[in-house]
């Protein structure tokens, strides 16, 4: 892990792959209760992600901003849908971040991981994979049923689903998708927007829903 922090207090982390690094950006806030990794796919600006790390971090979360995709990659339209290829990323990811906390260059923390749209199904399948190691999931938009079926009924990691309220065939798809799983889970839907949670008033809903995921599901005790 690169120690070198920005000028914005953030920590770049590179995760060397085949095709070319892939780009992370860890915020490490003073007593932290837990890690959040903000998993996406390339360039994909109607993810907030950067707003939404923000806001995590006021309540009390680190937060790791992770590019599944190499920076020559992202031009390829159909990578961007390759499941399996970025939950073997994101896998990677997950296993440096317990190394660095078994080492204890990080702070031992729970680990949530939240995405959006093709991106969600990706951590959705690799919750299911490292159920001893994801506290909770968080997605917004995306059809988790493309993380596989296997993967959903084997999910234990605490799951939140939100759809926006104006596109009804994914609330249908996430329903569908939900009955598999076996593990606490919850399909909360954002009203007046579309996926994209494009509107303020959305994405303030949006992320406080998953503060309070993630404040439920992925903190250490009170001491």
């Amino acid at each position: 892990m690169n120690e070198l922090q920005d000028s914005d207090g953030s920590t770049p982390i590179l995760i060397h792959t085949e095709h070319g690094p892939l780009h992370g950006q860890l915020i490490l806030p003073p007593d932290a209760g837990g890690l959040i990794i903000l998993a996406h796919a390339g360039a994909n600006p109607e993810s907030h992600d950067e707003a939404l790390g923000a806001m995590l971090r006021q309540h009390g979360f680190a937060t790791l901003r992770l590019d599944l995709l190499a920076y020559a990659e992202e031009r390829f339209e159909d990578v961007h849908h390759n499941v399996s290829l970025l939950a073997k990323r994101l896998l990677g990811g997950v296993d440096l971040i317990k190394r660095e906390m078994q080492n204890e260059t990080l702070p031992t923390l729970p680990i949530g991981l939240c995405a959006a749209d093709h991106a969600s199904p990706v951590i959705v399948r690799v919750a299911a994979q490292r159920d001893h190691d994801i506290a909770a999931t968080g997605c917004r938009g995306g059809l988790i049923d493309l993380a596989g079926m296997l993967y959903l009924r084997s999910l234990s990691s605490p799951l939140l689903m939100l759809v926006g309220a104006n596109d009804a065939a994914l609330v249908a798809s996430s329903q569908r998708a939900l009955k598999e799983v076996a593990c606490s889970n919850k399909l909360e839907i954002i009203p007046a927007t579309g996926s994209s949670f494009d509107s303020p008033a959305a994405f303030n809903a949006a992320a406080g829903e998953l503060a309070n995921w993630f404040g439920q599901h992925c903190r250490l005790p009170a001491q």
